[in-house]
């Protein structure tokens, strides 16, 4: 029972951190995921703005090129779409970069450039519309060219350190990102193993709650179950007598002259007796039946659905292999006899009734010359013929 109720228990915890154990896995694989989610998100769109910008100053030289081989009006018209839609990138690149995490102090300076940028479109846009409207001249196209070619090479260098301020950020903040996730599944890790030495903990304690129960409940002895294990299981069986109506006996054993054993070979061989009794009685009984040792050389037989005959069967037994176990070490020439007090239970309600009945019959037996058993009707079980053929070390 012991072994059943630790393996069901340690069943139980295996399967509750099983279950811990999945549970963690999963947060760390959704956070890891989301955290890797939420690092591309910061800057995937300030990225995508920033590429889509650095179109401007590359359509700006080509336009500018072009101007400089052919002075269309064309190219005009190119540099003029180019002016209303540089400041807008702009502004949406600015707003990005305060919502960003980046600090403002690694930006701080592209932002002034783009701003300087922006200050020179004015002039830009007026050299343009001057030519548009007034014609290409020399002096024109080179106002145009240089103002051009200066709003060019602020916007390509802003951008391109833009884009590789925001790579570098990006890869840091995926580190930091990983570094997290370990440091998370690393605590984890730790609460796991927290709760496994919890739960070994509280299975050590269970065993020894068990081990202690046990222990109140088993003669050290003989291994069989003491007093109060015999009345603990007694107790169920008047239940089970009284719901169901079934047959209860009890029997009681007291073992013949055993302090002459204890004092001619010593109490070393008197435990070995007391041991190999007991595994006479277990051999004998059936598996329903309850064995005790009531203390000393005294023992009991619970035998619930057995009716007197039953039970008068089983002493006249346990008799006969009393008297023929062979006995340890010394005594081995000697032998062994019981006296049996056995009753089936009437009209008592309670252990220490039925008890008090069964000691009174063992009285009997005893004073009546030993090695027998008397039953509920104060019958004694007749000793077989030949009994005394042994050397005896409980005559008189």
């Amino acid at each position: 029972m012991r072994a059943a109720s630790s393996r069901g228990l340690g069943l139980r915890l295996v399967v509750a951190f099983s279950l811990i154990a999945m549970l963690c896995a999963l947060v760390i694989g959704y956070y890891v995921s989301q955290a890797r989610q939420q690092v591309g998100a910061d800057y995937t769109a300030l990225v995508t703005d920033v590429v889509r910008a650095q179109q401007d100053p590359a359509a700006l030289r080509m336009t500018l090129d072009s101007l400089i081989d052919s002075q269309d009006r064309i190219h005009l018209e190119q540099i003029h779409a180019l002016l209303w839609r540089i400041p807008r990138r702009i502004d949406g690149i600015r707003l990005q970069l305060r919502r960003s995490e980046l600090a403002p102090a690694s930006y701080g300076e592209l932002v002034e450039e783009l701003a300087h940028v922006e200050s020179r479109l004015p002039a830009l846009e007026a050299a343009v519309d001057v030519g548009a409207e007034q014609g290409l001249d020399e002096r024109g196209s080179e106002a145009i060219l240089a103002l051009g070619m200066e709003v060019e090479e602020g916007l390509a260098w802003a951008y391109s350190e833009l884009n590789e301020l925001l790579h570098r950020a990006s890869a840091e903040q995926r580190q930091l990102m990983e570094r997290l996730a370990l440091a998370v599944a690393v605590l984890l890790l730790l609460l796991l193993l927290a709760i496994a030495a919890v739960m070994r903990m509280l299975f050590q304690l269970h065993r020894q709650r068990e081990t202690m129960r046990l222990q109140s409940r088993t003669d050290e002895l003989t291994a069989l179950g003491n007093r109060r294990w015999l009345r603990e299981a007694a107790e169920q069986a008047f239940e089970r007598r009284r719901r169901h109506g079934a047959s209860l006996s009890l029997m009681l054993l007291d073992l013949d002259h055993f302090k002459r054993i204890n004092d001619a070979f010593g109490h070393p061989v008197g435990d070995a007796v007391l041991v190999a009794f007991s595994r006479v009685l277990e051999r004998q009984v059936r598996r329903v039946d309850r064995v005790a040792r009531m203390g000393g050389e005294e023992f009991a037989i619970l035998m619930p659905d057995s009716d007197l005959a039953g039970a008068e069967a089983l002493a006249e037994r346990i008799l006969r292999a009393t008297r023929a176990m062979s006995l340890p070490g010394p005594a081995a020439e000697h032998r062994l006899t019981v006296s049996i007090g056995v009753v089936e239970a009437g009209e008592e309600r309670s252990f220490d009734r039925l008890y008090s009945r069964a000691d009174e019959l063992l009285y009997r037996a005893k004073a009546g010359g030993r090695d027998r058993a008397v039953t509920g009707q104060g019958q004694a079980v007749p000793r077989p013929a030949g009994g005394a053929a042994r050397t005896a070390i409980d005559a008189n």
